[in-house]
């Protein structure tokens, strides 16, 4: 295992259908949910595999987003980016014996690219981003 790997898991109370949508959306529209989008576009799209491409403020981002339906995975790859390297996966898995509930784990793989360059945790922290996709879908 990589000694950049965090990773944390958050409950979520809507259906494993309902936040499996929530991404797919996400991943075709992430203006929508990402406020300093500039420009995007799909750059290519084969099967299970998007190669997205977004003009931020902080600089050009390329991703390979990897849709794995049979494991629940979907695996965000950058190509491209202004400060960081590395992939992040969020896992949706249902909670037994609660259809209206999802257990959201999100790995989070991404560091600097510059090892003496220290970044903030928001953009590291996957408990944030789990979180957050709680709150999103939540209200």
């Amino acid at each position: 295992m990589s000694s950049t790997m965090r990773y944390s898991s958050v409950s979520i109370d809507v259906s494993v259908q309902a936040v499996w949508d929530y991404f797919l959306d996400r991943i075709m529209h992430p203006d929508r949910y990402l406020t300093d989008i500039e420009e995007f576009k799909i750059l290519r799209q084969t099967g299970r595999e998007i190669v997205r491409y977004m003009k931020t403020a902080l600089g050009e981002i390329i991703e390979k987003i990897t849709i794995d339906t049979t494991n629940s995975e979907i695996t965000y790859k950058i190509l491209q980016h202004p400060v960081l390297k590395g992939s992040l996966v969020n896992q949706i898995k249902p909670i037994p014996f609660n259809k209206n509930s999802a257990l959201l784990t999100v790995i989070n793989e991404r560091q600097s690219k510059d090892p003496q360059v220290k970044l903030t945790d928001d953009l590291l922290n996957p408990k944030q981003e789990a979180l957050a996709t709680k709150l999103d879908l939540e209200s």
